[in-house]
């Protein structure tokens, strides 16, 4: 029953550290891409974020779901992935 247990963990570890690098690194891109949309001011989001009283929620809203899109696109990549990578 241990080693099952044991093999389970393994499993486990294995998945999160192929996976964790990969959200890092989708996570990272939503945040260079909202950073980059605001320093652009790409359709007066600029103008938003500073000349308004909630400007920084609007932000927080805007890089939090590029965050989870980003993140998301770059773990299902690294999923569909797996089947292809050669050993």
């Amino acid at each position: 029953m241990e080693t099952r247990v044991r093999c389970y963990v393994c499993i486990g570890m294995e998945v999160l550290r192929y996976v964790l690098p990969h959200l890092l690194a989708g996570c990272l891109a939503g945040v260079v891409a909202s950073v980059g949309l605001v320093a652009t001011n790409l359709g007066s989001l600029r103008d938003l974020v500073l000349n308004t009283d909630g400007g920084w929620v609007a932000f927080a809203l805007l890089t939090f779901g590029l965050v989870v899109t980003f993140g998301s696109i770059a773990i299902g990549g690294a999923i569909m992935a797996i089947g292809s990578r050669e050993e």
